[in-house]
């Protein structure tokens, strides 16, 4: 009985988890809204043919894949 109530409590908790976690999603800033800030607070304007991601990638020192690669460590 005891450990019923326990699995139980453990599925409400990681469901309580994983809806919380779409509701700061859904509510927080897009990625893009983010990257627009973070160029313009560093006065970084995309080169002609250059994406958004490219110019804060160059900005940054740093390659476009490396940028990608930080993006998915932090998602």
């Amino acid at each position: 009985m005891r450990q019923s109530v326990f699995r139980m409590l453990e599925r409400l908790e990681r469901n309580q988890a994983v809806t919380r976690q779409d509701s700061a999603r859904r509510n927080g800033p897009s990625g893009a809204d983010v990257m627009q800030a973070l160029l313009g607070r560093y006065a970084i304007e995309p080169l002609p043919g250059e994406s958004r991601a490219e110019a804060l990638a160059r900005g940054a020192e740093i390659s476009t894949r490396e940028l990608k690669d930080l993006l998915r460590e932090r998602a």
